[in-house]
């Protein structure tokens, strides 16, 4: 669990940091779309050099840099607060569909968000879960609904957002979308982690079902060999 919630820190960051840095200007006096604007690049300016010291290109950083430029190129030109806010909704539109698209097309999105937690870093873990996949319809079934249940999840926080932008002053809307942005990650969390209890048994019987194999072939083998 601590390993994963380090791992989203910087996706926590990046909904943190741009509030604190909104609030703050907005307190000193700032106007709502500059304060906007300085908020986007204070996030910036931290998530660049982030890549750069893991030397290593962060596709959530990518998306972070993207949406940050997108969001000031339409500050700029239309100077409307509310339409900034609503990237997430744009974003999160678009996510949504792709994990549903992934649950039809290919392998759904959490089986490679669920691998480290279900097979402990472990190679031969990791080789039976892959094989499992083929196996088990069971695992499929799993996934699948998992996956089905966060795009759900996704579109409903969109669709909040769009609430929240246009119910409230933007000083107020900036700071309440971030609550349930927040919430939407706890709760895809607790959903990966409700499900590795069960993926684990489902590895650990096709590990056990390989060692039986191989076993069996072992001895078959020796009583030939005699």
């Amino acid at each position: 669990m601590i390993r994963t919630l380090r791992a989203l820190l910087p996706t926590l960051s990046d909904l943190i940091v741009p509030t604190v840095v909104y609030y703050l200007l907005h307190w000193l006096g700032v106007a709502d779309v500059p304060a906007l604007i300085t908020a986007c690049a204070a996030t910036a300016g931290y998530t660049v050099p982030r890549m750069i010291r893991g030397r290593r290109v962060d596709v959530l950083g990518l998306l972070v840099i993207a949406e940050l430029t997108a969001t000031v190129v339409l500050l700029a030109v239309s100077g409307d607060a509310r339409l900034a806010l609503l990237r997430p909704t744009v974003y999160l539109t678009v996510a949504a569909a792709v994990f549903l698209l992934s649950c039809w097309r290919g392998r759904p999105l959490t089986y490679t968000g669920a691998t480290p937690m279900a097979t402990k870093g472990e190679a031969e873990r990791a080789a039976a879960y892959e094989r499992s996949w083929h196996n088990s319809p069971q695992m499929r079934a799993i996934h699948r609904r998992l996956t089905a249940g966060i795009a759900a999840a996704m579109f409903g926080y969109a669709m909040l957002n769009v609430v929240i932008v246009y119910s409230y002053p933007v000083s107020q809307a900036d700071g309440l979308q971030k609550v349930p942005g927040i919430a939407l990650i706890l709760a895809v969390l607790v959903m990966l982690r409700s499900r590795i209890p069960r993926l684990s048994r489902i590895v650990d019987a096709e590990q056990q079902r390989s060692t039986d194999t191989s076993q069996s072939s072992t001895a078959y083998g020796g009583k030939l060999a005699r």
